[in-house]
């Protein structure tokens, strides 16, 4: 087991501060949108944390490299053996609808496998921690407590998080298909990835085009210490820092006793050319 404890608190607290700033925003009806070349929106908040995050971390490791969703990658950071993911602000549709479902994420990759993630809800004040081999944790409150997921397996017991704000009408067309519909709960952004780890969701899954390394790499880490599988749509692991960000074969993150039933569930809804 790697030993990653600065790293973990300098993550944290960057995330926390990070939190605070995007709050300073929340709830501006003036704030000032734009529209990324992906059509995604984009915020100040987005910019300010993003900023914040990466001052904690650059000052910390100066010798790492950094991969955020709101600063251009120009590409140093392949090949690189330690590799910070970060998205500042995940979930921005939400944050502008004032749903409470948005996220920091930090997350730190070694030789493309992530072993340490940050996940930090700023409107519940929950920050969700894992470090590879020593468990899932979620501060709130004051306290510390280990989080597992659920044991759930039979259809008639699951419930599936699928996204509120962006859902895809293929993953719908799936669900109803195989006779989960009832059984999709519709929440924001990595909330139903910590409502997954915590035991409150037994899978979720995840066809948006849009998705890329950030949105994965800090829940999966906490995912995968709390017990859970995660997974593209064919069955295969995420490696990272890779050239093509993109998860374009779908995300899959289950309670590892219905992963293959998710599998089948999402089969029919992947796109029918795999990418190169």
């Amino acid at each position: 087991m790697i030993k990653l404890e600065r790293e973990l608190e300098i993550a944290c607290r960057a995330a926390r501060e990070a939190g605070r700033v995007i709050l300073s925003h929340y709830g501006n009806p003036d704030i000032v949108v734009e529209t990324k070349p992906d059509a995604s929106p984009v915020t100040i908040a987005d910019k300010a944390a993003n900023a914040t995050v990466l001052e904690h971390l650059r000052a910390a490791f100066p010798d790492d490299a950094f991969l955020s969703e709101e600063s251009p990658d120009d590409g140093s950071r392949i090949g690189r053996r330690r590799v910070w993911i970060i998205d500042p602000l995940d979930g921005t549709r939400d944050f502008l609808a004032q749903t409470g479902d948005f996220s920091v994420h930090i997350g730190l990759t070694i030789d493309e496998q992530p072993v340490l993630g940050v996940v930090y809800q700023p409107v519940r004040q929950a920050l969700y921690h894992a470090c590879q081999g020593a468990g899932a944790f979620l501060e709130s409150s004051g306290t510390s407590t280990r989080i597992t997921t659920s044991q759930r397996r039979e259809p008639s017991e699951l419930r599936v998080g699928i996204s509120r704000l962006n859902p895809d009408e293929g993953l719908g067309k799936c669900l109803a298909a195989s006779g989960l519909a009832p059984r999709a709960v519709a929440m924001g952004a990595s909330v139903k990835h910590m409502a997954l780890a915590r035991g409150d969701l037994d899978a979720v899954l995840n066809l948006s085009p849009a998705e890329q390394e950030w949105d994965t790499c800090a829940p999966q880490v906490i995912l995968t210490e709390a017990g859970c599988t995660v997974s593209d749509g064919d069955g295969h692991p995420f490696r990272y820092n890779q050239p093509d960000l993109y998860r374009r074969r779908g995300s899959v993150a289950s309670n590892g006793l219905c992963h293959t039933l998710m599998l089948r569930v999402m089969a029919p809804c992947l796109p029918e050319i795999p990418p190169p």
